[in-house]
């Protein structure tokens, strides 16, 4: 199993507070956090987690921050050579993380602005040994148009996060055979509000769309009620939240896009992807931080197994 990710790296600062700030609001922080993070690598690390073997490339920065990324890719075992450096600073991001586990954040992407889509080119030979290609929209449109036509004419299966949401590239869209958002990205694209995808007996006339184009799978993830997977002809595919005790969602959906990819690339039935990847999403809100939140696949199959009982 082998995925290749069109990735980004971003510095993540996440300050635990209260409540989340109001406009023009100064607030007590209950807990500071700087780690590796940004939704690209994110969803390498959930992946390399579950036992996936993981390549890509990332841009980092020339700043003081780009010896810390190095270093990081050597202790998580990523080759050094999924690092692409560009001029200007490394990607980072805040968060504020409140008691509910609830989050804002902003990001200033850096150096991901500048992945190109000759960058991609550049290592052809290693994304068409992949099983699976996969982009966020942390990574800018045509470094994941490259990467995504690389896939299709090599027949390897291609999966979008477009987050955070932008208008899909046609020409992306065109060569995404998964395609997986949450219900405010849904709502953004026209496939229906939360209510009426939550409770679809099957596909809105916007997802219909999407299905008919060429799209093999949707997945609309709702947060505490669970996730939905549409499929052509066939009808929705459900699968509940699991309840659990959240303190950060933050890398959440990055989780649950691993696990899925963790069981699409192990040829699991849809059910039981779904029900892993919704386990991956809810074990990583239980600790505070992203990085040593993602589960490892032993962890992810005792949490399964204790579900059962």
């Amino acid at each position: 199993m082998r995925l290749f990710v069109v990735g980004s790296f971003v510095i993540a600062c996440s300050v635990k507070v209260a409540r989340l700030p109001q406009a023009g609001e100064s607030l007590d922080g209950l807990a500071f956090l700087a780690e590796p993070g940004g939704k690209g690598f994110n969803l390498a690390l959930a992946a390399h987690q579950l036992g996936v073997g993981v390549d890509g490339l990332f841009a980092v920065g020339t700043d003081v921050f780009s010896p810390m990324v190095r270093a990081t890719f050597a202790r998580v075992g990523f080759a050094e050579d999924m690092l692409v450096p560009h001029a200007g600073s490394t990607g980072a991001g805040v968060a504020f993380v409140d008691a509910a586990g609830e989050n804002c954040l902003a990001v200033c992407l850096g150096a991901n602005l500048a992945l190109g889509a000759e960058d991609v080119r550049a290592v052809a030979a290693r994304l068409e040994r992949a099983d699976l290609v996969a982009a966020t929209f942390e990574s800018p449109d045509a470094s994941i148009r490259a990467a995504f036509a690389l896939a299709r004419q090599a027949g390897i299966p291609t999966l979008l996060n477009p987050s955070p949401m932008r208008p899909i590239d046609p020409a992306i869209l065109a060569d995404t055979a998964i395609l997986v958002v949450n219900a405010v990205e849904a709502a953004d694209l026209g496939l229906g509000t939360p209510d009426a995808i939550a409770d679809a007996t099957e596909a809105t006339p916007g997802i219909a769309a999407l299905l008919s184009g060429g799209l093999g799978l949707l997945i609309v993830t709702l947060g505490e009620r669970g996730a939905v997977a549409f499929r052509p002809g066939l009808p929705p595919l459900r699968q509940p939240a699991f309840a659990v005790a959240a303190v950060d969602t933050v890398g959440a959906g990055d989780a649950f896009t691993a696990g899925l990819i963790a069981g699409l690339l192990a040829g699991e039935p849809l059910d039981a992807i779904l029900r892993q990847a919704a386990a991956c999403g809810a074990l990583t809100t239980c600790q505070f931080g992203a990085f040593e939140a993602f589960p490892t696949a032993q962890v992810l199959a005792a949490f399964l197994r204790d579900a059962d009982m």
